[in-house]
């Protein structure tokens, strides 16, 4: 069962709860006071009209130059655009060019980066392909008489352009580092190692089978200079190119024979055929020998 209130009680409390709203109210009053300003509170009221207006004309201001960035964006990313085109038409204009110079003779870079290539400029471009070393006796006979035949003649003359690699240049200012043009010959002719190191190689050879067969008759009208010269000549050249092929284990020398023999293995090769057509196009005479 419920109680009853006791009046005394509630009056009290209720009478303590209006003393406190009163001063609530005057508290609020007072903190007021301040943002309201002096008299009436004209000031602050005028202060907050003032700031209300600032304020207004700030986003009018603000949507006044929106349009105009809006505009200056537009323009700057149209000149991009053109500048980027630019830029690209120039980048295609000088990739044109350095391909054309490449293609040009006496454009030294395109061969003489290449190993044993030509500094000058005058030998083209030559592609590489992977060759494999096979043995050929025909070059060079077991039986030294056989070197004579005009068989091993022919076979040796098979790999070698007519003129043997001497050429001739008409246009000498077009190419860079030319040596002196040899005498006895047409102005402006020169030979190529390749074929005079293939000469050197069939001279040393022609000297050993020569005297293998006792055929004294056929040594070489040079002498032993030119022999001497050939021999070092080879060093240097093979130094030059530098062949660093991996080779294994021989399989033709005799069986108690150990090391390697070199054949099977693989080698970076220029395109034979590419260089004897150039020497061929470029021949100085058309005299056939080694």
């Amino acid at each position: 069962m419920m109680q009853p209130l006791k009046s005394p009680s509630v009056y009290q409390d209720l009478h303590i709860d209006l003393e406190h709203q009163d001063e609530t109210h005057r508290d609020a009053d007072a903190s007021a006071s301040p943002l309201m300003g002096s008299v009436n509170g004209e000031k602050a009221w005028s202060d907050i009209t003032a700031g209300d207006h600032h304020h207004h004309h700030q986003e009018a201001h603000g949507a006044e130059k929106s349009p105009r960035r809006g505009k200056i964006c537009a323009v700057v990313m149209s000149m991009r655009s053109v500048l980027d085109t630019i830029l690209l038409l120039v980048i295609l204009v000088l990739l044109v060019e350095r391909r054309q110079w490449y293609g040009k003779p006496g454009s030294a870079e395109k061969s003489s980066s290449d190993i044993a290539g030509d500094i000058t400029g005058f030998a083209p471009p030559i592609s590489q392909q992977i060759t494999v070393f096979k043995p050929d006796p025909m070059f060079v006979p077991e039986n030294g008489s056989d070197f004579f035949s005009e068989e091993v003649r022919k076979k040796w003359l098979s790999i070698v352009p007519r003129g043997l690699g001497y050429v001739q240049i008409n246009n000498t200012k077009l190419y860079d580092n030319l040596p002196t043009p040899l005498q006895d010959y047409p102005d402006s002719t020169f030979t190529t190692s390749m074929t005079h190191q293939l000469h050197c190689l069939h001279s040393i050879v022609g000297v050993v089978a020569a005297y293998t067969s006792n055929r004294l008759d056929m040594l070489p009208a040079e002498g032993a200079w030119h022999l001497a010269h050939c021999f070092d000549y080879l060093r240097q050249g093979i130094m030059c190119a530098g062949d660093l092929a991996l080779e294994g284990q021989q399989t033709t020398f005799p069986p108690d024979f150990k090391g390697s023999d070199g054949w099977d293995a693989k080698h970076v090769c220029k395109d034979y055929n590419q260089i004897l057509a150039h020497l061929d196009a470029n021949r100085a005479d058309d005299e056939v020998w080694i």
